[in-house]
């Protein structure tokens, strides 16, 4: 118990230090469907991120609507900037009472939390921040809620060895900043996320080596619904080429100590 409230004062001392709180994407589903009921399961993931990430010196142009703002935002804030990171870290605590299940945790530091239906075969698992309140944003400003929700279908293979498929639709987030116009170079600007849709599918498999820690490694495919790529690079007369945003994770992850 001491430990449990010791993560509750961490995760109330980031939510008020308000840095990048709102950050937020799928959970693992195969520690989802690692059952429980005597204690909590502990989770740790390690993500790579790659594909049509937003970096530096690249636009991932708004496909929803065009933004404007007014004057008195450009009179506050010299401009806006955002690069996705390509790395993720997550853990989590979670426990069944039969077949359902619930547990909370953190992405990067935003704590989230997580409830669904867990079974040998068949999973849902739904997914929130907590992060509801105003940040300085530019796109969706008023509205910070990102989550969502996973059918997972799983296939054990004796005790040890299990196979997963995986679809999600969500809501992510991502770090951006605005930084104001009197900033100096030390200043990394205000944290103002970026939230997106995304629709997707993955696998996973998951063993226990040595009978010790069960391992997983899960593979997971999102195409963005909100954002389209405009792309210059390599057209002289500055027309702009449209494609879509597509992103792929790697995650190891260790649960079940």
């Amino acid at each position: 118990m001491n430990r449990l409230a010791h993560l509750l004062v961490l995760l109330v001392a980031v939510m008020l230090a308000g840095c990048s709180v709102a950050i937020i994407h799928p959970p693992s589903a195969a520690t989802f469907m690692e059952k429980s009921e005597d204690s909590f399961v502990k989770d740790f993931s390690v993500s790579a991120i790659w594909g049509d990430l937003a970096l530096v010196g690249e636009h991932v142009a708004d496909n929803i609507k065009k933004l404007e703002h007014s004057k008195e935002w450009y009179d506050k804030y010299h401009y806006y900037t955002g690069e996705e990171w390509p790395v993720d870290f997550q853990f989590s605590l979670q426990k069944n009472i039969g077949h359902f299940k619930y547990g909370f945790g953190l992405d990067y530091v935003t704590p989230y939390v997580q409830a669904g239906f867990v079974s040998d075969y068949f999973g849902v698992m739904g997914w929130s921040n907590l992060w509801l309140w105003q940040l300085e944003k530019v796109e969706h400003k008023y509205f910070q809620w990102g989550g969502g929700v996973s059918i997972i279908e799983q296939l054990p293979m004796g005790d040890n060895f299990r196979f997963g498929l995986t679809q999600h639709l969500s809501r992510n987030g991502r770090e951006a900043m605005v930084v104001e116009e009197s900033s100096s170079m030390l200043n990394v600007g205000l944290s103002a996320p970026i939230f997106y849709d995304e629709i997707g599918c993955g696998a996973y498999i998951s063993f226990i080596p040595y009978y010790v820690t069960r391992v997983s490694l899960e593979f997971r495919y999102g195409r963005d619904l909100t954002y389209k790529r405009k792309d210059y690079r390599g057209n002289p007369q500055k027309h702009e080429k449209i494609s879509d945003v597509d992103r792929y994770s790697l995650s190891l992850s260790f649960f079940g100590w």
